[in-house]
């Protein structure tokens, strides 16, 4: 019976002081496919000061969204859009006053290095222009915009090549299979590329890009603290490095 109780008391001790199964603790973030390569270059200095991993799920904002009002096991959803977090807001589906900007993202041409303007390129371009889905990703609706105000939406049909997401689109130009096409600039800035035009910001509405803590979300208390270290004046500097915007002024009230 004792050596019974020293065994088990032996193995209490020692599961205590092993590490706790960082399953059980993993911040589980669903973030936009153009976010990413961002959110991979400041994101190491956050994991150093938490002890639980952070694990990233990428897609377009409308296919996460999606997964998300299926209640998919994500603590933080951050979109390229405000779309998106402002429905899951109304649809009761995010904690408490959650909904925050953490981004303004920039609309970038990636073109074959060559001198013409945007607007003469798009015009007179021969072959295939790839932009994301503007059904399901901000950045492809964006492009949709820009192309609208040059007149250029119903023409250049015949011409588009869609892909699923902003990360597909850049893939498919990086492949060399497709030379022109709508990107997202913190993209291009985070790969380094020189090839691209920042796209003129009244051809398309601002992209306010927000985050919120889906109300499923197992790890609230690291989804915040994450959310308000991307706000981060820090961070925010990085992120204007990586080819996004300045923040809207900070205003009281939900969804600033």
């Amino acid at each position: 019976m004792v050596r019974r109780l020293s065994f088990l008391l032996c193995s209490l001790l020692l599961a205590t002081a092993l590490p706790v199964n960082a399953d059980s603790c993993t911040l589980r973030v669903a973030v936009a496919a153009s976010f990413r390569p961002a959110l991979e270059q400041v994101l190491p200095a956050f994991e150093r000061g938490n002890t639980c991993p952070v694990q990233l799920s990428s897609g377009s904002s409308g296919v996460l969204y999606q997964q998300i009002v299926h209640r998919a096991p994500f603590d933080l959803f951050l979109s390229a859009d405000r779309e998106r977090p402002e429905r899951l807001e109304k649809q009761g589906g995010v904690l408490g006053d959650s909904r925050r900007t953490y981004a303004l993202g920039l609309l970038a041409l990636w073109h074959p290095k060559s001198e013409s303007e945007p607007e003469g390129l798009l015009q007179h371009w021969p072959d295939k222009i790839v932009l994301a889905d503007p059904n399901l990703a901000p950045f492809g609706s964006a492009a949709r915009q820009a192309l609208e105000s040059l007149g250029l939406w119903e023409k250049k049909q015949t011409q588009l090549a869609w892909a699923h997401n902003a990360g597909q689109a850049y893939l498919m130009l990086d492949s060399g299979n497709v030379q022109l096409g709508f990107v997202a600039a913190s993209q291009m800035r985070a790969a380094g590329r020189e090839n691209f035009w920042l796209l003129p910001q009244h051809w398309y509405h601002p992209i306010e890009q927000q985050l919120v803590i889906p109300i499923q979300s197992r790890q609230p208390e690291k989804a915040q603290a994450l959310a308000d270290y991307l706000r981060s004046p820090e961070v925010q500097a990085q992120l204007r490095d990586l080819g996004y915007g300045v923040l809207p002024a900070q205003r009281a009230g939900r969804g600033r």
